[in-house]
């Protein structure tokens, strides 16, 4: 153990080291003559510190926290006065595995992966707002979407801030402050209601593309519930015809909890009562997705399992239909804020449906209006009631 004086306050870190106690003592020791694996043991006892001491005068305000990430982590601050940022990257995958946030996890490891095409070494004090846009430029030649891109810098500033706010890295260097992503968004895209008509009435064959079916209406008649929170539903949720949730997603990220309220569709129903589990206990799961026991992350693959099956069921029958789009279950989202949209609900109003904090992420969801609907809304700008004769101007 490696014991750390800081501000007045003692505490103490593991090392890796191989030694039996009397090795040990003679190699802290003042002796000269000591073995072959002792010399050893004592240079690795002397690099380690070292780089104690190297870390605490890099360290702007130490702590704790920020001595003991940097301490475990490979960065090399003995030839470097930069600090890379994959160690850092690395420490945060472990944390978000640690707390089961798996699908934060993959899309950290992702972001740090293509972040590492980019240009081989990375060092905190070295990206600026030169490199943003680099990388969002590499991003789009290498065929990805800005969405993409903008979804990994998300990524990227996550972790700058950990390091920042832990005093590793001096906040002169944090970039991100008045940098604005690229807006280039694509709304995404979605079933119009003719769509969700016809695939409302196309007669399924077998359970699976049955069962397919029936979730994605049930996210849609949900608030365009994501799936994942559809399988994560359980009977304490259904309180009378309410169906009443936190969003999984947002659960580590608001300060407040904030509480979504579905009323139940007949259809919903009726989904639940051919599709959903035999036990109503309020601790059991409404769908046979997750099992009572599983670990979060037997649960997410379960999910991803029963996901990627729907979407395999979902995909022909969009194609049967002819529509444009690749249906899928992520759709359902996406049309229900767009149909709310079409039928002049405001958009705060659908913002607090889907659990969004602010109406600018709503606005992503809801598709531009379609041709027939915009002639529409153009044809009746000048129809009254009661009907009035025109004034021709």
């Amino acid at each position: 153990m490696l014991t750390v004086n800081l501000q007045a306050k003692q505490f103490r870190i593991s090392l890796k080291l191989r030694s039996t106690k009397e090795d040990f003592d003679k190699a802290i020791s003042s002796a000269r003559a000591l073995n072959t694996e002792t010399k050893f043991l004592r240079t690795e006892i002397n690099e380690y510190v070292t780089k104690a001491e190297t870390i605490l005068e890099r360290l702007i305000n130490p702590s704790q926290e920020s001595f003991s990430r940097l301490f475990k982590s490979n960065t090399d601050l003995l030839t470097s006065t930069k600090t890379s940022i994959t160690p850092f990257f690395q420490m945060k995958i472990l944390e978000l595995h640690k707390e089961e946030r798996f699908s934060q996890k993959v899309n950290s490891k992702l972001a740090l992966s293509s972040l590492l095409k980019y240009k081989a070494v990375i060092y905190f004090e070295e990206i600026d707002v030169k490199f943003l846009k680099g990388y969002t430029e590499f991003m789009v030649n290498s065929g990805k979407t800005i969405t993409t891109a903008n979804f990994y810098l998300r990524a990227l500033r996550t972790v700058f801030a950990d390091v920042v706010k832990s005093g590793i890295v001096a906040e002169k260097y944090f970039p991100f402050r008045g940098y604005i992503m690229s807006s280039r968004v694509r709304s995404k895209s979605v079933l119009y209601p003719e769509q969700l008509k016809a695939l409302l009435n196309y007669p399924t064959v077998g359970k699976r593309e049955t069962r397919a079916k029936a979730y994605f209406f049930f996210c849609y008649l949900t608030n365009g519930c994501n799936f994942r929170d559809v399988a994560m539903l359980k009977w304490k949720n259904v309180q009378g015809n309410m169906i009443i949730f936190v969003r999984h997603k947002t659960r580590h990220t608001t300060q407040s909890e904030k509480e979504i309220k579905v009323y139940m569709h007949d259809l919903s129903k009726e989904i639940i009562k051919k599709w959903g589990n035999v036990s109503t206990k309020p601790d059991e799961y409404i769908f046979p997705v997750c099992k009572k026991g599983m670990t979060e992350e037997q649960m997410n693959k379960a999910i991803i399992r029963y996901k990627r099956i729907s979407n395999k069921f979902l995909a022909p029958i969009g194609k049967k239909l002819g529509f444009e789009v690749h249906l899928c279950l992520n759709l359902a989202r996406h049309s229900f804020a767009t149909k709310m949209k079409i039928d002049g609900v405001a958009v705060t109003a659908i913002s607090d449906a889907l659990g969004h904090t602010t109406t600018t992420t709503t606005e992503h969801y809801m598709k531009s209006l379609p041709d027939e609907y915009i002639k529409e809304m153009s044809s009746n700008l000048l129809k009254f009631a009661p009907a009035d004769k025109l004034l021709v101007i």
